[in-house]
C-alpha cells in the first residue's frame, strides 16, 4: 500500500526573467520571460511529524494532481523519474478520502514524458467510469513536415483506461494534424458536462519564421473519439498555459492570457454547446500589463456558486502580484508580497479557498490560504508543516480539502506528499 496520512502542504519556486524570442502582429520579435526556482529550503525531520507518500529516494517526483473518479474515489497521479531518466505517469486510489492509497498503477513509462506547470499532466474520470490520462510526450529533435519550423518537438497524446485505471491503451495523438518537428503544449483537458473530452493547447503558427508563435486550438472527442483540431484564436501570449473549467450551468469557459499589443491580461471565452462554438474573447479584468515578452504563467479557476473564480499573476505598473477575481471581473484582492506565486483554487460547501507559495521571514516558502465566502475574505492563514513544500494541487473532499504536493530536497529529487486542511 502506498500510504499517505495528512500533513500540511506549500511551495518553492519564483516566476520572473529568462529570454527567447516572440511576436505580436505589428512586431517580429519579442522576448519570453520565464521563471527560475528557487533553491532555498529548510532541512525537516524525515516526516516532519506527519506520515507521508512512501516515497522510493532514487526517485524524483514530479506534479501531483488530485481529482475524484465516478465512484467517489480520490484519484492521486503524479510521474516519477528513475535514475535511468526513465519517467513513468502513475495513479492511484483512495477509499478513504486520502488516508491511505491502494498499490499505484502505470499509465506509461518513457524518456519522452513531460509533466510541469506549464503542462500538467492530467488523468481524467468520466461519469461512465472510464479514465482518460492526457500529457506532452516529446521525441527527439527532427527537421519538420509539411512547413513546421524543425528542432523542438512535443505531441499531446492520451491514454484510456475502461477497469479503473489497471490496464491502459498505448498513447495516441490528441491532434490529427501528422506534422513533426513543431510544439504542441501548454494545455488543459477537462471532461466537459455531455461527458465528452476537451483538450485546448498552443500549437506552432506553420511556416512562421519568428522563434516562437503559437495559436490556441481545441480537440474534443466524440464518442470517445478525438476528432479534428479547430483553431479558437490565432493570436495569443505564446507560452502560458491554459486554463479550462466547466461552470455551474455546464458551459466551458477557455481562460489564457491573450496579447493585444502586448498587453498580456486574461482573457475568457464561453461555450455552451460543448465545444462546437465559442463567444468572443473578453479580458477578465483590465490589468494592462504591457510586457514585450510573455510571463510563462497562466490562470486558475474555481466554480463560485453560480459565479467562477479566476487568480493570476501580472506585473502591472499599479498593484503587481497574484490577483483574485470573479470571472465577471470584480477584483477580490492582490497578493502583493514579491514572493506570492502559483495559486490555486477550489470551492468547498461554504466557501471558496485559495492557497498559494510564499516565503516566510527565513525565506523559506510554505502554503498560504485565504477563505472567500459572498465575496468576504478572510485574513491569509498559513498551512502548517508545509516547510519546503511546491507544485500544490487541491481538493474538497467531506468538511476537509486534501492538498497534495512535492516537497523539496537537497539532491534535487523531491519528495511527494499528501495534507488535509480542515473547513
Amino acid at each position: 500500500m502506498i500510504k499517505l496520512i495528512f500533513t500540511l502542504p506549500l511551495i518553492l519556486i519564483s516566476l520572473w526573467v529568462n529570454f527567447a524570442t516572440k511576436r505580436t502582429d505589428n512586431q517580429a520579435m519579442t522576448m519570453c520571460v520565464s521563471m527560475p526556482n528557487e533553491t532555498n529550503y529548510q532541512a525537516v525531520s524525515a516526516d516532519n511529524g506527519y506520515n507521508s507518500f512512501e516515497n522510493d529516494t532514487t526517485k524524483a517526483y514530479t506534479m501531483p494532481l488530485l481529482a475524484k473518479t465516478a465512484k467517489g474515489e480520490v484519484m492521486l497521479s503524479w510521474t516519477e523519474k528513475d535514475l535511468q531518466g526513465i519517467t513513468s505517469f502513475c495513479v492511484a486510489f483512495s477509499k478513504d478520502n486520502g488516508k491511505t492509497f491502494g498499490d499505484k498503477k502505470t499509465i506509461y513509462s518513457g524518456a519522452g514524458i513531460g509533466n510541469s506547470r506549464m503542462m500538467r499532466a492530467r488523468v481524467l474520470a468520466k461519469k461512465d467510469g472510464s479514465l482518460v490520462a492526457v500529457f506532452t510526450n516529446s521525441s527527439a529533435s527532427q527537421p519538420a513536415a509539411g512547413g513546421g519550423r524543425g528542432g523542438r518537438s512535443s505531441n499531446i497524446v492520451y491514454c484510456v483506461s475502461k477497469d479503473g485505471g489497471s490496464t491502459w491503451t498505448s498513447p495516441a495523438p490528441v491532434d490529427s494534424d501528422p506534422k513533426q518537428g513543431i510544439v504542441r503544449g501548454f494545455f488543459d483537458a477537462i471532461v466537459m458536462s455531455n461527458d465528452e473530452i476537451a483538450v485546448v493547447y498552443l500549437k506552432d503558427v506553420a511556416n512562421s519564421t519568428k522563434h516562437e508563435e503559437r495559436d490556441l486550438r481545441l480537440v474534443v472527442t466524440k464518442n470517445g473519439e478525438m476528432q479534428p483540431e479547430k483553431l479558437i484564436d490565432p493570436v495569443v501570449c505564446d507560452c502560458c498555459p491554459i486554463n479550462m473549467l466547466v461552470d455551474a450551468d455546464g458551459a466551458l469557459n477557455v481562460i489564457y492570457r491573450d496579447n493585444n499589443d502586448n498587453i498580456r491580461d486574461m482573457a475568457r471565452m464561453v461555450s455552451t454547446d460543448n465545444g462546437a462554438t465559442f463567444s468572443k474573447p473578453e479580458i477578465i479584468h483590465n490589468d494592462g500589463w504591457k510586457i514585450n515578452g510573455c510571463p510563462h504563467s497562466g490562470a486558475v479557476s474555481t466554480t463560485y456558486g453560480k459565479s467562477a473564480l479566476v487568480a493570476w499573476f501580472s506585473g502591472a505598473e499599479t498593484e503587481s502580484g497574484v490577483r483574485l477575481a470573479t470571472r465577471e471581473g470584480k477584483k477580490l484582492f492582490v497578493l502583493e508580497d514579491a514572493s506570492a506565486k502559483n495559486p490555486y483554487l477550489v470551492e468547498s460547501p461554504k466557501s471558496a479557498i485559495m492557497l498559494w507559495e510564499q516565503n516566510t521571514e527565513n525565506s523559506v516558502s510554505k502554503i498560504a490560504y485565504r477563505k472567500i465566502n459572498t465575496n468576504k475574505v478572510s485574513e491569509t492563514a498559513w498551512v502548517d508543516g508545509s516547510t519546503n513544500a511546491t507544485n500544490l494541487v487541491a481538493l474538497t473532499t467531506d468538511n476537509q480539502v486534501i492538498v497534495a504536493y512535492e516537497v523539496k530536497q537537497a539532491n534535487k529529487k523531491n519528495q511527494l506528499k499528501v495534507s488535509s486542511l480542515s473547513l
